[in-house]
């Protein structure tokens, strides 16, 4: 009975897990769209995603991952956030300039469910047990070093208005399943995910504000 009772526990703790993402820090960001409607996000798959995907690996293998891409090089839009909101509620304009660094982190970002792991190396963070060389070797090129740049903004807030400068960008995404073996055995499985920034910039926005008459 106690042999039974801990296979359950380990049948839960598996079933907690494979919904459990390890995310980059693309999944902060304020709003993520692809331009392809069909396509979806690691942490948007339901568990009849991996069902499917996982019907469509091919058969196990003696040592190594089998993976299954789901989404491939997708394109995206973000919004990663916004650094300053100004009203001016007045009747005269309102200079500002703003100075600031902004950094740029790592272009290449992974995020995994289930016990498919995670590692870094400095500024780059990969999958364990050399999963990114199973996926696609084109990201592993494409990635980049840390790097800080200094900004300065010289912004006029006319009378009526809001003014938002936020942070926008594009990129790519691919994600799918993956199950590594030893002599084969199925020994990890679940979800990964890769996100490649290919830009980013700034924006600056303005739009109209009710303001009450002056009494």
């Amino acid at each position: 009975m106690k042999k039974l009772w801990c296979l359950a526990l380990v049948a839960l703790l598996a079933a907690l897990e494979l919904t459990t993402v390890r995310a980059g820090e693309y999944l902060t960001y304020q709003n993520i769209e692809f331009v392809n409607d069909d396509a979806r996000l690691l942490r948007q798959y339901q568990s009849w995603h991996y069902d499917v995907y996982y019907d469509r690996l091919a058969g196990r293998r003696f040592w190594g991952w089998r993976t299954y891409t789901a989404n491939d090089h997708e394109p995206v839009r973000f919004q990663k956030e916004t650094l300053y909101v100004i009203e001016n509620a007045g009747t005269s304009p309102v200079h500002k300039t703003y100075f600031f660094e902004t950094t740029f982190a790592s272009k290449y970002q992974v995020s995994a469910s289930g016990n498919i792991g995670t590692s870094s190396s400095g500024d780059i963070r990969g999958f364990r047990l050399n999963l990114d060389a199973e996926i696609d070797v084109r990201y592993a090129r494409e990635r980049s070093h840390t790097q800080s740049e200094h900004v300065e903004i010289r912004l006029q807030v006319d009378p009526g208005t809001r003014l938002r400068v936020e942070v926008y960008g594009e990129g790519l995404l691919s994600n799918g399943v993956a199950r590594y073996y030893r002599f084969w055995r199925n020994v990890r499985s679940g979800g990964w995910e890769v996100f490649l920034v290919t830009t980013e910039y700034f924006s600056i926005v303005k739009e109209e504000i009710y303001v009450p008459p002056s009494r």
